[in-house]
């Protein structure tokens, strides 16, 4: 049987992508069909699109990672799903998995899955796993955060910012977060931080002052990358932590050195990538799922929705950093 697909020939600019008729992908065990619904643009997606990284997939290829659908296919060995089920999770799109989401089925390993939250349209779960599973990692697994500890998110009202500012109140920690512009301070506010920093009018000397009494940070979480790695090390307390997601690059360390200071590197991609962890994934989701239905984590979404049609549009966007909130796109 066959499918539609926004397939991309090779690696390069977005308007790569073409609607094509594809094989339907067969099912398999430990694996479960859905039919997709809506999908989501992460700058990684950009990246991979441009082969900007090691682990792109083989050309010609269906890309992005994140998708929310329906369940349309079961195996037996399968027994927490069902025909029906409405789910969200990270399918793939890269090296070391079968196909990804700008399609209109997807065959995804069951572990990478979970029940979508019953108060979310698909587009607005479509939008979540990837940076709600980074943001997890970091906080939780790799941080080890707690209650009553200082949080750092720089980029508070990016994808996964403004799920890790969400995520660290959730477990009561006092979260500071930096934005580019005054204006972002009310919505960073709104997304789970107690404390948002203009970045560009207040310095790390300032802001460590400000908020620390020149302490510093429990724990730091960068989402930004390039210089901001060596500023997330001057803010962190002795023998205090940071995460980050950018580490790639050349970096003065004499910072970590001199304070004791723990650097973790989240690369969410790995398990997909590795096979190796892929059931705690799902296990993230289900989490989110009820933090989700209890109102205590919300997506921030673009104002503009696309059709997956339009994808092209979509990863231009994201290039130029035009977006407000995940840029998500629907499947029809």
């Amino acid at each position: 049987m066959k499918m539609n697909a926004m397939v991309i020939s090779e690696p390069g600019p977005a308007e790569n992508f073409q609607l094509k008729e594809v094989d339907k992908p067969i099912l398999r065990p430990r694996h479960i069909l859905v039919e997709v619904r809506a999908t989501s643009v992460n700058p990684i997606d950009v990246k991979i699109r441009a082969k900007q990284l090691p682990f792109s997939p083989d050309y010609p290829a269906i890309l992005h990672v994140d998708f929310a659908g329906v369940v349309a296919e079961v195996p037996p060995d399968v027994t927490n799903f069902k025909v029906g089920d409405f789910v969200y999770g990270v399918g793939g799109g890269i090296k070391g998995t079968i196909g990804g989401a700008l399609a209109q089925y997807l065959l995804v390993d069951s572990n990478l899955v979970a029940l979508m939250p019953t108060n979310l349209s698909f587009a607005e779960a479509a939008s979540l796993p990837l940076v709600s599973i980074t943001a997890w990692e970091a906080l939780l697994d790799k941080l080890k955060m707690h209650s009553g500890q200082t949080l750092l998110v720089h980029g508070g009202i990016g994808g996964v910012g403004h799920i890790a500012a969400q995520l660290g109140k959730c477990f009561g920690a006092i979260v500071h977060t930096t934005v580019s512009d005054d204006n972002d301070i009310e919505l960073s506010k709104k997304f789970g931080a107690h404390y948002a920093i203009n970045y560009k009018s207040t310095s790390p000397a300032e802001y460590l002052k400000t908020f620390t009494a020149n302490r510093g940070f429990d724990c730091v979480f960068d989402t930004v990358g390039g210089d901001n790695l060596e500023k997330s090390l001057q803010v962190t307390r002795l023998n205090g932590s940071v995460a980050s997601i950018a580490t790639g690059g050349n970096h003065d360390l004499t910072s970590m050195y001199l304070k004791g200071l723990s650097l973790h590197s989240v690369l969410m991609l790995i398990p997909l990538i590795t096979g190796v962890g892929r059931n705690h994934y799902g296990q993230i989701l289900f989490e989110i799922k009820k933090l989700v239905e209890s109102g205590n984590i919300k997506p921030l979404i673009h104002k503009e929705i696309f059709n997956w049609k339009q994808v092209s549009l979509a990863h231009k966007l994201v290039e130029a950093r035009g977006q407000v909130g995940k840029v998500v796109l629907v499947v029809e």
